[in-house]
């Protein structure tokens, strides 16, 4: 048998897997890193985690992979009852660090073992994500990597602060990398031989799926069988945020939307890759998979999850009458059918949760409009925003969520929750812009072209038909939403959509090479081939490079912040109470930008070194134009000064530096911080309130 690994490769080719593999492995340790809730437990875990994986799976291979896969629903509840944090990324960055660590030994260093159709939208996709989220990380830090943690530092009205921002962008960029080397090990397991070569068929049989497929629908049940016990007897049980409140099922994944998803489309999965165990009871155990996860996505409330899951679920159906009515041996059929429907409706009319017809009608409101779908409150007109002020490279990967209340706050004058476009392909362009989106939707218009026009062969049709309205559904859904945004829902898309190819693509005779094992063989690329990579590799590179170019400057977090007339501080700790006001305690150097809600303005500063007496210390407080203190501290005594502001003047930004900053735990204390000053800033609503100050010093017009 030829293999892939005769095929001969380019450079970009190389330098996308190599890029791909690196990235992942720095993002990993950094996330755990950043991530302002993730202690010593979790960085423990993930690391025994990780290296379980690599060892398990050199023995085992594709079987550790599914067992990881699997895994991957049960691990944020899990972590959240272990370690009582809500962090909820940083769970599923524990998770994909030992799926990682599986897919090591099953991973070419120098190549993409995928599709020949595939494979550069997909390559390119990926290095554009290695290479752009470290510029990404660095622009929120302000260009200083010794502000990676600064939790201090307010990075957007949406109260998040630069270490939370970080998390998220390593959070989307990790989950995509992982999940397309998930996505290439489906082949590697198909074409290697371990099981037999997809899409080959062996009689009237198509091939088994890779087994990968069964950990999710594994992982999914055991969800499911949580969310109804949720659903019907304790909605707080393993969930919480403000999911038990609206009465909605978050099952195991401690996110109801995400959950349920995850358990529409796993529940006709599960039912067309059961027969390839070759158990006893085949249909009673499809019926009752089936319906344990349609009952556990109705106590979601999700209606993403409906429309993902509801086009394969009656393909399905419509597929397994039609077999029935041919079949003699399926004559039952119709009645586990019946049986799957009692039970759902059962469980759904003796439960507490909310369903997602009731919140459909809900949503569909007198007033709803076509408008109203599009602009999704406010989320659509955002993200229109976002394309036309950076049409070339969007405003970063990862970086929608959050930067949309920015956006709002300037559009609206209101608040906007933490979310995303509410449309994946919109979603991309507003991140990516038109040019480094190009790879993702050209795939995605070639998986439609697949869906509209693959043939449905007898021997698979029952499958070939449920995958097919799952890929709809979820198509569907992403018109309005962004399913695949949580990790477990692109692991199953990326699994259908893999067994959709395996199973459509041009039969071959037994024994032969698979198809995309041909294609990769030992020929070289031709000239178009390597001409695309080359501009994948442009495009990646423009994409990290023009985002290198807008972090120093309208996408700096300064920038931003005065823009919308945000504070924004960097370089200190988070605000302290005083009985007339705030203060924050400063590290060697900070940034102060506020938004002026008067023209007079005083600065109050102390220190506290135990040892100031016998060596002062040195502090400096100056604006872009001028000094406004300099000055030795030799004790802790409070000294304030009193500006004026210029005429009009709506923001004021200073920095602060001590010579020397010290540790209150070197001196017996529990406090691990390193302290330089301490700053209160006071706008003053008329100057006569202020009697400590002699004179009021005018600032130079300069912010």
């Amino acid at each position: 048998m030829t293999t892939p690994q005769e095929r001969s490769t380019g450079f970009p080719e190389r330098l996308s897997k190599t890029a791909t593999l690196a990235a992942v492995a720095l993002a990993l340790p950094l996330h755990l890193w950043v991530d302002p809730a993730v202690g010593w437990t979790l960085r423990v875990v993930a690391a025994i985690g990780f290296i379980a994986g690599i060892v398990c799976s050199r023995r085992w291979k594709s079987t550790m992979v599914a067992a990881v896969t699997g895994a991957g629903t049960i691990v944020p509840a899990l972590l959240a009852a272990s370690v009582h944090v809500a962090a909820i990324n940083a769970f599923y960055t524990v998770w994909l660090a030992a799926l990682f660590g599986a897919l090591l030994p099953l991973t070419p260093r120098d190549r993409w073992e995928l599709p020949r159709p595939w494979r550069i939208p997909l390559g390119v996709w990926a290095l554009t994500l290695s290479l752009a989220w470290p510029v990404l990380i660095v622009r929120e830090a302000g260009l200083r990597l010794g502000a990676l943690r600064d939790t201090g530092a307010l990075a957007s009205w949406a109260d998040l602060n630069t270490p939370q921002v970080e998390s998220w962008i390593l959070h989307v960029a990790l989950a995509q990398l992982v999940a397309l080397l998930w996505l290439e090990s489906l082949y590697i397991e198909s074409a290697m031989g371990r099981l037999k070569p997809a899409p080959t068929y062996v009689g009237s049989r198509p091939s088994d799926p890779p087994r990968a497929v069964h950990g999710l629908w594994v992982g999914a049940s055991i969800a499911s069988v949580v969310a109804i016990y949720q659903g019907t007897v304790n909605m707080a049980f393993l969930s919480g945020g403000i999911w038990p409140g609206l009465r909605r099922a978050a099952g195991t994944l401690l996110d109801a939307n995400a959950y349920g998803s995850v358990a529409a489309v796993a529940g006709p999965i599960a039912f067309v890759s059961i027969p390839y165990l070759r158990i006893r009871h085949t249909r009673a155990a499809q019926a009752a998979v089936l319906a344990l996860n349609w009952a556990g996505a109705w106590m979601s409330g999700s209606r993403t999850a409906m429309v993902c899951g509801a086009f394969g679920t009656l393909l399905l159906v419509y597929e397994l009458l039609r077999a029935g009515r041919r079949d003699d041996s399926a004559r039952e059929t119709p009645s586990l059918l019946a049986g799957v429907v009692v039970v759902v409706l059962l469980v759904a009319i003796g439960s507490g949760a909310v369903g997602p017809l009731k919140r459909m009608a809900e949503g569909a409101g007198p007033n709803a409009s076509l408008r109203d779908l599009w602009t999704r409150g406010g989320y659509g007109s955002v993200a229109t925003r976002m394309i036309r002020d950076y049409p070339l490279t969007g405003v970063g990967v990862g970086s929608f969520n959050w930067m949309a209340a920015d956006y709002w706050r300037t559009m609206a004058q209101d608040k906007l929750p933490f979310d995303n476009a509410q449309n994946w392909w919109r979603h991309q362009v507003a991140e990516l812009g038109v040019v480094a989106s190009m790879p993702i939707l050209i795939w995605s218009v070639l998986i439609a072209w697949f869906v509209l026009t693959r043939r449905s062969r007898p021997e698979a049709r029952i499958e070939t038909q449920t995958l097919r309205g799952l890929l709809v559904g979820i198509g569907a859904a992403s018109m309005l939403g962004m399913p695949t945004q949580n990790p477990i829902v692109l692991l199953i898309f990326f699994y259908v959509v893999a067994r959709f190819e395996m199973l459509t693509s041009a039969p071959i005779e037994t024994g032969s090479a698979p198809d995309f094992a041909k294609a990769t063989s030992g020929k070289k690329a031709g000239p178009y081939v390597r001409l695309a990579w080359i501009a994948g590799v442009v495009i990646a590179v423009g994409y990290a490079g023009g985002h290198l170019v807008l972090a120093r400057g309208p996408l700096k977090p300064l920038e931003r912040a005065a823009r919308t007339n945000r504070d924004y501080m960097s370089g200190t700790y988070a605000s302290e109470l005083l009985p007339q006001g705030q203060f924050r305690w400063t590290k060697k150097h900070a940034t102060f930008a506020l938004g002026t809600t008067s023209r007079f303005l005083v600065i109050r500063y102390h220190i506290e070194h135990p040892d100031a007496d016998t060596q002062p210390v040195r502090l400096r407080i100056t604006t872009p134009c001028e000094t406004l203190v300099d000055e030795l501290r030799s004790n802790a005594g409070v000294s304030a000064r009193a500006f004026e502001l210029p005429e009009g003047q709506n923001r004021v930004a200073f920095d602060t530096d001590v010579s020397r900053t010290w540790q209150p735990s070197q001196f017996g204390q529990a406090d691990t911080r390193e302290l330089g000053v301490a700053i209160e800033a006071d706008f003053i609503g008329t100057p006569s309130v202020v009697a400590s100050q002699q004179r009021w010093i005018p600032l130079k017009p300069c912010v």
